[in-house]
This record gives C-alpha cells, structure tokens and sequence, in this order.
C-alpha cells in the first residue's frame, strides 16, 4: 500500500503519532495526528459490530502508526451525564490500555457527529451516510479538541474518572 505524503510526514515522529477513536457498537472512525505539528487527519472507519474483528484492525493501525497516545471520544448525555455508551467506551479504553500498553485519554465529544456532518456536506455538498467519513471526520474533530485543549491546558472531560491512563506494568 502507497502511502500519501501527509501519512509519511506523520509516521517519521514516531511516538509523537496520536490515534483518535470515535467509539460506536457497529462503527468506530479513527484519525491521526502528530503532537509535534498539532495536525491531524481523518484515517478510516472499522465497520463491524464483532470485537474480535475490531481489535484486529485496531492492532494493525497501531503497528502501522506506532502512536504515543490514543484519544477516545467520551459520549456524554447533554447535561454532562453518562449513558450506557459513555460505560462502553470507558471499558474500550481500559481494554486499549492492558492489550496494547498504550496510553489514552478520553475527550468530551457531545456534538462531533452533528460538527463532521455540517463540514462534509459544506465541503461535498452531500456525502454518503453509511460510508464512515462521518466517524473518521468526528474523529478527527475529537482529536483537534485534544489538541486544543491541551494547548489551553483547559480541563479534560471526565477527569474524575481519568486524565491520563498509563498501562501497569
């Protein structure tokens, strides 16, 4: 497979790489980006509700990017409150942090979706909702919101349950 430029510019860095996860039961988008250059870029969408085919495709783009960090969405109710995806995703991350001895964070994403629909269809016009541009693009929006954040040193979402997860050796 031939890699764009961009993708090249972002594997030289090798642990300043980031993954960004948009969690859902049957689609999870994902986006890259480097810490260095504060850029990022939709990457692809795993469609498949079977977790063993999930994690398979997840081991591939992480040997693929060899990233430093994964950043998850975190899906919280409008008031800031949890539902049954926000448990979801927090045991995806667990499972992320003992299986691949990455660390992660989780990132506020009320609204991403409804963001990367408003850009793809100002930008296309229309756009496919089935495709998964949808998710790598709410990824990609998680992923900016990391980077924001980061430089404002603006308080993560959640921080009572996590800021930061390091594996345990």
């Amino acid at each position: 497979m031939h890699d764009s430029g961009i993708n090249q510019t972002l594997k030289l860095s090798n642990k300043a790489n980031i993954l960004s996860f948009d969690f859902g039961e049957t689609k999870i988008g994902i986006a890259v980006g480097n810490q260095i250059t504060k850029t990022s870029h939709p990457l692809k969408t795993i469609i498949s509700t079977k977790k063993v085919e999930r994690f398979k495709a997840i081991e591939s783009l992480i040997s693929d990017w060899s990233p430093g960090l994964i950043v998850i969405g975190l899906p919280l109710n409008e008031d800031g409150s949890e539902s049954r995806l926000t448990i979801l995703v927090k045991k995806f991350s667990d499972k992320i942090v003992n299986k691949f001895k990455i660390p992660t964070t989780l990132v506020d994403e009320r609204y991403t979706s409804v963001e990367a629909e408003s850009l793809l269809i100002s930008s296309n016009g229309k756009y496919k909702k089935n495709d998964g541009a949808v998710d790598q693009v709410a990824a990609q929006i998680i992923l900016e919101s990391y980077f924001e954040r980061k430089v404002n040193d603006i308080a993560w979402a959640d921080t009572s349950y996590r800021e930061n997860v390091w594996p345990t050796v």
